[in-house]
């Protein structure tokens, strides 16, 4: 199955340079933009933290990436092992820490509440069901907050997701941090792998692969 290693081979050759000296520069350089048009706020009764939300067509969609941590050290990272990263963009969690992260009355999304909203944001239905780059609709562009994103980014956040480039651990390694973003759902293809989106800073596209399943990604949450 393909991996963030082989997304990452398959831009181009000019693209994976720039990801490449952008490692080297703290992504907490570009300032994570404040989240000041939502539609509320919860708090995770687990830990007292509180979460912006946002409703987007007939869903609602947490405006943050999960940060509570789990009692088992063992499925979770904060990027390059730093407390506040994790106060920054959220924890990275493995899919099956992933699928018992969100608190009460949340859940993690499936495959198909992912397509859903890929489709209003704009991406036409049939590329909702394909694989890869889904380019249609610009949607990559309306999920991207406006800052945070290394070489300015694309983001215009339309639809308020506010998705910010959290990076991955994959292989042990920390990667991309400031350059890009994966999520989970909660659907699976096997015993080792479920579906994912990816997000990159020059891309107007959402990236939809089988991932492995012990791979570091962030989480956002949506309402039951």
């Amino acid at each position: 199955m393909k991996s963030y290693v082989t997304f990452y081979r398959s831009l181009s050759s000019v693209s994976r340079l720039t990801i490449f000296l952008s490692i080297f520069f703290l992504a907490a350089c570009n300032s994570i933009e404040p989240l000041t048009d939502v539609d509320g706020h919860f708090t995770d009764a687990r830990d007292g933290k509180t979460y912006a939300y946002v409703n987007i067509g007939t869903q609602t969609w947490m405006a943050e990436n999960m940060r509570y941590n789990l009692t088992d050290s063992t499925g979770w990272w904060c990027y390059n092992a730093a407390e506040g990263n994790c106060d920054t963009y959220g924890r990275l969690y493995n899919w099956a820490y992933a699928m018992k992260v969100c608190p009460a009355g949340w859940h993690l999304p499936s495959d198909a509440e992912w397509k859903k909203l890929e489709i209003f944001a704009g991406m036409q239905a049939s590329d909702a069901d394909s694989l890869d780059w889904r380019i249609s609709g610009a949607v990559g562009i309306a999920l991207k907050a406006r800052k945070g994103w290394n070489s300015g980014g694309t983001g215009e956040n339309t639809v308020r997701f506010s998705a910010i480039p959290s990076g991955i651990y994959e292989d042990n390694t920390y990667s991309f941090i400031g350059d890009l973003t994966s999520f989970w759902s909660s659907s699976y293809t096997d015993e080792t792998h479920a579906w994912g989106r990816g997000l990159i800073y020059h891309a107007e596209g959402v990236y939809r692969w089988k991932y492995t399943k012990t791979s570091g990604f962030s989480v956002r949450c949506v309402k039951n």
